[in-house]
């Protein structure tokens, strides 16, 4: 999976990523209505004129993919932090990172005061989770459930 957002040009590496990769997103959005409802979210963010309102969009797709109705942000911070990190402290910083952006995001769908470099910094890292986890149902075929999560944390 490209692990970072693309700055520069299209080159054969990405093109050829997208090729492989072509058929499974079709299948997933075809198939899957969170995968689809998330994939959505990830494109039309970006149409949005008021960030909270795109930051809350970025959410809804992240929030659709995991499943979650309680304990919120400690298990989407969590499940996050699986795909965002191996196992070890590039995890335990993936699983803080994610629940301060988590934090913003709730600031911002809450209408509480934030900066706009916070608000605009936090849009991004938003949309790099849902990216993230995205590509990693597109490699793996399938949206992950509770039990991958808890295998990837807890088994050996």
């Amino acid at each position: 999976m490209p692990k970072k957002i693309k700055t520069g040009s299209f080159d054969s590496e990405a093109a050829r990523w997208c090729q492989e990769h072509f058929e499974e997103f079709n299948r997933l959005a075809h198939g899957d209505e969170r995968f689809r409802f998330a994939l959505e979210a990830a494109i039309d963010w970006r149409y949005e004129k008021d960030p909270r309102a795109a930051i809350a969009r970025i959410w809804s797709g992240i929030e659709s993919l995991f499943g979650i109705s309680s304990e919120l942000v400690y298990r989407v911070s969590l499940f996050a932090s699986t795909i965002m990190a191996e196992r070890g402290a590039g995890r335990i910083d993936a699983y803080k990172r994610a629940k301060i952006i988590y934090g913003i995001r709730s600031k911002a769908v809450h209408g509480e005061p934030l900066s706009d470099t916070k608000l605009t910094n936090g849009l991004h890292e938003s949309f790099e989770i849902l990216r993230s986890i995205l590509l990693d149902c597109v490699e793996r075929g399938r949206v992950r459930k509770e039990d991958d999560y808890l295998v990837e944390l807890l088994g050996d």
